[in-house]
């Protein structure tokens, strides 16, 4: 690969890097969360594309981060669903208590 996409890359990461720095700053209420990872899938693309060569690679190469990403998805639908699907917390000792002091 040619070290012009290699400094490109550096500064798109470094780029990248400034915008999540500002934006951990800006109020954005819910939203910070999910543009906050979607700029860290955007740095993780890079590396993988420019500093990996992973677009050079043969197909298990890919097949096995098509493989990783699924295990990923799997997983965190696993913990919304465990997460969803708990009962309310108990109540503390003394917390609801009817008795008064």
């Amino acid at each position: 690969m040619r070290a012009g996409a290699h400094w490109a890359g550096w500064g798109g990461l470094l780029c990248l890097g400034g915008l999540s720095f500002v934006l951990s700053y800006v109020p954005m209420g819910v939203a910070s969360v999910p543009v906050a990872l979607a700029i860290a899938v955007v740095m993780a693309f890079v590396v993988g594309l420019v500093f990996m060569e992973l677009r050079s690679q043969g197909y298990v190469v890919g097949l096995t981060l098509v493989a990783a990403a699924a295990f990923i998805v799997l997983l965190v639908g696993f913990m919304y669903a465990d997460v969803m699907t708990r009962p309310a917390r108990p109540p503390l000792p003394g917390e609801f208590s009817s008795e008064r002091r």
